[in-house]
């Protein structure tokens, strides 16, 4: 929860605020991944950065703190708009929005707003 409230102090448009993205933005990445590792997020999705086809769904989010996915949701949007506006690392803003995307999906199902929301 920490982490989350840290980024969302960093403001795209406002570059007194870059020093925030650059502190917390491969925090969010590390959990992101270790969110992956541990079966709270899809390992791969198909179609997105060259995804095989296969995937290991995790277990969707299921028996997981709703709470913890909606933070993750928060953190990975935050640090892929720093990833893509700030340090132009395009790489690195997709799997960011692709994590928050996966959390968002988890978390509320397909058919909700905030799952819209991540799209952009």
């Amino acid at each position: 929860a920490v982490l989350a409230s840290k980024l969302l102090k960093f403001d795209d448009e406002k570059p007194a605020t870059f020093f925030i993205g650059r502190r917390y933005s491969r925090h969010a990445a590390v959990l992101a991944a270790w969110a992956r590792k541990w079966g709270v997020l899809p390992v791969a999705r198909p179609g997105l950065a060259g995804g095989s086809g296969g995937v290991d769904a995790g277990r969707g989010g299921g028996g997981v703190n709703v709470g913890v996915l909606h933070n993750i949701v928060v953190m990975c949007q935050r640090a892929g708009f720093f990833f893509n506006d700030v340090s132009v690392q395009p790489r690195e803003a997709l799997h960011m929005h692709e994590a928050a995307l996966d959390s968002a999906i988890a978390r509320y199902g397909n058919d909700h707003r905030n799952v819209a929301a991540c799209h952009g």
